[in-house]
């Protein structure tokens, strides 16, 4: 499904970053996509302002106005939400090849060579390509706090992903070609503004499966890292919990009940699954050295299921993005965690 190469001098790949009111942020995320390894005429960073009323443009023209950067456009998406900002991206590219990362990440600075390099190499042809997220911790980290709650990876080999299986938001490339014909991200699930959701890109994931089947090729490779930002508000047993019952809402959406019976069926499974889970967790408890970890691990299925059950009864509670201070950018850790645990994506 990848597009043949064109002939014409534009960029080959082009990276498109969305934000809402992170201009801090986004000054980050834009120094490393400057300080790529890949020749500055082979790509460009499209930057989606989504809503921001705070610094956002003029974060972006520091960047246009200095001629040893790479090419940096910047487009305006009025409509509220992620998945309207990300199609908004992909439609205003130029190169064969549309790559994303959030406004609160960072880029290994070899992440574009590496990922063009899989593209015109690999065969048969990759539609998607995807690699590692790991920690950027914006504060010093908690005794208790594991690395493998902000891990996303398939392992440390390269491999083409299995029927199902899909990449972070923040690490994930695209044929154009393939985002053309599926017309790109589905607008109705995602972050809205400072609203929490999830589920544009597994939507999206879901519809290669089923439209290519056994022919879809979608590789991951380890070596394209992208490191995710970790405020100290987010390493609390209440992130963390709230991200889970988020995760449970949006699945009670794309999993809908189709009657009032099968409504009423899935809930009592699902108060049933809540209680024998508590149950598992109370027992965990025991020999847990520290309830906040305990929290996270045992606790998150139950908020996963409990927020999927009140889905399904049609009640849906917003959740608030943490954000981010200018004393935790700015006192950030300079070392990135280099952990190689093996952590599989979840709904987290």
């Amino acid at each position: 499904m990848a597009l043949e190469p064109s002939m014409n001098t534009g960029p080959i790949i082009s990276v498109v970053v969305c934000t809402h009111n992170r201009a801090a942020l986004l000054r980050q995320a834009l120094d490393s996509l400057a300080a790529q390894t890949l020749a500055r005429t082979k790509y460009e960073v499209i930057v989606v302002n989504n809503g921001s009323t705070d610094q956002t443009p003029a974060a972006v023209r520091e960047y246009q106005t200095d001629q040893r950067k790479c090419s940096i456009r910047l487009v305006d998406e009025a409509v509220l939400g992620l998945g309207y900002a990300r199609n908004r991206g992909w439609q205003a590219s130029r190169g064969e090849y549309v790559a994303f990362m959030d406004d609160d990440a960072k880029a290994d600075a070899q992440w574009l060579e590496r990922a063009l390099d899989q593209f015109e190499k690999s065969r048969p042809a990759p539609v998607a390509v995807g690699g590692q997220i790991r920690p950027w911790y914006l504060s010093p980290k908690p005794d208790w706090y594991k690395d493998e709650y902000e891990v996303r990876t398939w392992g440390q080999g390269a491999r083409h992903l299995s029927a199902g299986e899909s990449f972070s938001g923040s690490n994930m490339m695209f044929t154009k070609n393939i985002l053309q014909q599926l017309g790109g991200f589905d607008v109705g699930v995602g972050m809205r503004g400072t609203r929490v959701s999830m589920g544009e890109e597994t939507v999206l994931f879901n519809k290669i499966w089923e439209r290519l089947g056994e022919q879809a090729i979608l590789l991951y490779a380890p070596e394209l890292i992208v490191y995710h930002a970790v405020s100290s508000r987010k390493m609390t047993p209440r992130y963390h919990l709230s991200r889970w019952f988020v995760a449970g809402q949006v699945a009670s959406r794309l999993d809908a009940p189709t009657s009032f019976r099968d409504r009423i069926s899935r809930v009592r499974a699902g108060v049933t699954a809540i209680r024998g889970l508590m149950r598992s967790a109370l027992e965990q408890r025991k020999g847990s050295t520290d309830y906040r970890s305990w929290m996270v691990e045992q606790l998150g299925p139950v908020a996963l299921e409990t927020g999927r059950v009140l889905g399904w009864m049609g009640l849906h509670v917003p959740v608030r993005r943490a954000e981010f201070s200018d004393q935790q950018l700015h006192g950030s850790t300079t070392a990135h965690d280099h952990s190689s645990r093996s952590v599989r994506w979840s709904t987290r």
